[in-house]
């Protein structure tokens, strides 16, 4: 009956549809824009606002599955694909609701039931024998009435069960709402997609995101357009998008002193005359999301108008949830104190090492996560990265220190060594007392005290190089602050680095003193802070047709926000650029994940920018090592042989050389000063913008086209040199035969921006598929020879 209905309503209208010449994108947010459109809002579906959905100007029958909010469809078709099929939710929801149920036992029996006083004086074993006593009974310890006397203590304890039985309650009963609609996304992965829970194992998020674009040929799943790659994500990541550009632009940066827990890098601010730090809290983030992110948004997924012009109401609201937190931080705090002891005390004990260990703080999250980047894609970035982050800080050796740990290593790891054979030759002799501690008792600790020290001792072979350890990095986290260029060494970057990866105990602690700094951060700071919040909001949102309001940073829009320092083909104003470049790295990022998606011209242009920057920088130390080799004629057989020479070596199975390939095939000249395409894109453009400064007043200040040339010029001009064919297209293959293992790669294997249709293999065969022959050429003719600009 339903379908019949909306067939007459769309049979109806057709003929009032009305076509929207104007853009699709509206930066207004206070004036009327078209509400979002989804397919359960059939009074909607075709109203003079919207445009015609694909397929009915050609007589074609609609074909939609009622989705009735896409929002959270898309949502949780990323959660099942990370939770890896529907039996390991549900194990995992069994196993959550017993780590909650173990976490309520654990606290009340440690800190009500047990009599600690007691405990500490019992005496069982050898001990109690020699004091002529009864053997121990550890049930003497149990109090037959823990809530007397009722203590401020056991009250926060009591507290904090109650808070976390209602955690547990909230997850069991979300656990049944959301099962049905699990059930949903499991059969849209069976029936749809054609994704087996078996096959969810293995197969890629990219390969799940390009079968839900190609659904859309058969089945509509938003009337208003055919959604992306780009608009799913998008879609997705829509809070997160907001705060990555809130911490990018320093809009959570605070002034007070850097002593305080938690604090991050400094950032320049114009309205406060002291220093302003980055700090976001697992706390404090948790707050503002509930506070924002959650409050925002309408049904309609645009910005709510009354949001934004009631800063008053934001306030009070910070203010309510801070001082609900003041009166609740004492029973919060002991959920991650008894947590972090369950987690990691058995660790510690097997593993004393362990106590050194590091891991990216809460804040390091959002600084180096990329718009766009889910979270298993931005776990696994930083994942392959922490063993070069360990290596850089370990660049920076304390003498002192390596000579103290070294004698305490040694002193006590001897005595533990003694202690060892006294207990081969006998089991008895370590029951001995001494100083009222038996002897096995100093074996665990002079044991536990050799393994830290001896991680402390800097490594004799380790091979000083923070210029080259920092380039490693750099490739995966993609942050080089401008500060830290040509610093690597300094103590200032060292600092800043440590700040973001910290010492795992160091994390845990500043954690749980957050509970106690975010009611003072919500009460007396970030109020102050709240017109801030909304004007980022407003000035940096977006509507989308089919998406709605979206962060303006994270739809890669280089007419708002390009910077062609690094790359953009646009150049946009200082106060609305991505900081550091993030939103160009987002894109080249996105790009090489998503690979079948096609960005917009102005994407195109930034793209054609690195691939002919990347091209011409090979090609001009190709051959300025040609000629100061001085072969002459022989030059033309060796060519092969000086390329490889120029680039990073370690082992290789013939004659003990292979090439180590970096990203997007930088040369060994360059890897350490820019390991990162786009930093080293910056650093030139920079380079040439200083030595032509004196001849910006002859160029042409009204278009806004980039130089085609912007690059330090060869010795020999590019047209010489593929007349003399020493230029080997093979040459060039091979420089960029390894750039695969690049997380920012994958466009730069064939990059003709030659439109093409979306084939159902997709996958090998993209939207810029040509043969390799002609792709450089292709590249930035088919743009460079057809560009307009306004």
């Amino acid at each position: 009956m339903m379908s019949i209905l909306l067939k007459g309503t769309i049979i109806q209208k057709l003929s009032k549809w009305s076509w929207r010449s104007e853009s699709a994108l509206s930066t207004n947010l206070l004036a009327e824009i078209p509400p979002e459109i989804e397919l359960s809002d059939y009074q909607r579906l075709l109203s003079s606002d919207c445009e015609s959905p694909t397929g009915l100007i050609h007589g074609e029958d609609l074909k939609a599955e009622l989705i009735l909010d896409l929002d959270i469809f898309f949502e949780r078709l990323y959660e099942y694909f990370c939770a890896k099929g529907l039996r390991c939710i549900i194990t995992k929801w069994i196993i959550e609701i017993l780590n909650v149920i173990f976490m309520v036992c654990a606290i009340g029996f440690f800190f009500l039931f047990v009599d600690w006083g007691a405990l500490s004086h019992l005496k069982c074993g050898v001990e109690a024998l020699e004091l002529g006593e009864k053997p121990c009974d550890p049930m003497k310890v149990i109090k037959n009435d823990p809530l007397v006397p009722f203590t401020f203590v056991k009250m926060i304890t009591i507290g904090s069960m109650a808070i976390l039985t209602t955690y547990g309650i909230i997850i069991f009963m979300k656990f049944f709402v959301k099962l049905r609609s699990t059930i949903s996304v499991r059969d849209f992965y069976y029936n749809s997609l054609k994704v087996t829970d078996l096959e969810i194992q293995t197969i890629s998020w990219p390969k799940v995101v390009e079968k839900v674009v190609l659904l859309q040929k058969s089945q509509q799943l938003c009337v208003v357009k055919d959604l992306s790659e780009h608009d799913i994500i998008m879609r997705i990541m829509r809070k997160e998008n907001y705060l990555i550009g809130m911490v990018n632009k320093g809009i959570i940066a605070f002034p007070f002193p850097c002593w305080l827990p938690g604090v991050g890098p400094t950032v320049s601010s114009r309205i406060h005359a002291r220093k302003s730090y980055l700090m976001l809290p697992k706390t404090l983030e948790w707050t503002l999301n509930w506070c924002i992110f959650q409050s925002m948004f309408d049904s309609k997924f645009c910005v709510r108008k009354d949001f934004l012009t009631s800063p008053s109401i934001l306030k009070k609201r910070l203010v309510f949830l801070g001082i609900a937190m003041f009166f609740l931080s004492p029973c919060l705090v002991i959920f991650p104190l008894v947590y972090m002891f369950l987690r990691h005390a058995e660790e510690f004990y097997n593993h004393p090492s362990t106590a050194s260990s590091r891991r990216w703080s809460n804040l390091s999250r959002w600084i180096l996560r990329e718009y766009n980047e889910v979270e298993h894609f931005f776990r696994h970035r930083m994942n392959n990265c922490t063993v070069q982050s360990v290596n850089y800080l370990k660049q920076f050796p304390t003498p002192l220190i390596s000579i103290i740990a070294k004698f305490i290593s040694f002193v006590s790891g001897g005595l533990a060594g003694i202690l060892l054979i006294l207990g081969v030759l006998g089991e008895s002799i370590l029951e001995g007392h001494v100083f009222g501690r038996n002897l096995f008792w100093y074996t665990v600790v002079f044991g536990t005290i050799a393994a830290v020290s001896r991680k402390v001792v800097a490594d004799e072979l380790q091979v000083i190089d923070p210029e080259g350890a920092m380039s490693l990095v750099v490739q995966q986290t993609h942050y080089m602050p401008k500060r830290w260029r040509g610093k690597e060494s300094s103590e200032l970057v060292r600092k800043e680095f440590e700040m973001l990866f910290q010492y795992t105990i160091t994390v845990l602690l500043e954690e749980m003193a957050s509970i106690f700094v975010t009611p003072y951060l919500l009460i007396f700071v970030i109020p102050k802070r709240a017109n801030d919040i909304l004007r980022f909001i407003s000035e940096f949102t977006v509507y989308v047709d089919g998406v709605g309001d979206v962060c303006s940073l994270s739809l890669f829009d280089f007419r708002r926000h390009g910077n062609r320092n690094y790359g953009s083909p646009l150049d946009a104003a200082r106060d609305v650029r991505s900081s550091q470049g993030k939103m160009e790295k987002s894109l080249l990022s996105f790009q090489s994940t998503y690979t079948s998606w096609e960005p917009n011209p102005d994407g195109k242009r930034f793209l054609c920018n690195l691939q002919r920057f990347k091209e011409k920088q090979i090609r001009k130390y190709t051959f300025q090592a040609m000629e100061d080799s001085q072969l002459g004629s022989s030059m033309r057989r060796q060519s092969s042989n000086i390329f490889h020479q120029l680039l990073p070596r370690d082992i290789h199975p013939g004659n003990g050389i292979i090439y180590n390939y970096s990203p997007f095939g930088l040369l060994d000249t360059d890897q350490r000063a820019y390991p990162y395409i786009l930093d080293w894109y910056y650093t030139c453009y920079s380079e040439h913008s200083d030595r032509e400064a004196g001849l910006s007043s002859h160029h042409d200040e009204t278009s806004p086209e980039p130089r085609d040339d912007i690059w330090p010029p060869l010795s020999k001009s590019l047209t010489e040199i593929e007349e003399e064919q020493i230029w080997d297209f093979n040459l060039f293959e091979r420089a960029r035969s390894h750039l695969e293992a690049s997380t920012s790669s994958a466009f730069f294997q064939r990059a003709a921006f030659k439109g093409q249709g979306r084939e159902q293999n997709s996958t090998s065969r993209h939207w810029w598929a040509q043969p390799a022959q002609r792709w450089g050429a292709e590249l930035c003719t088919s743009y460079w020879s057809t560009r307009q600009l306004p």
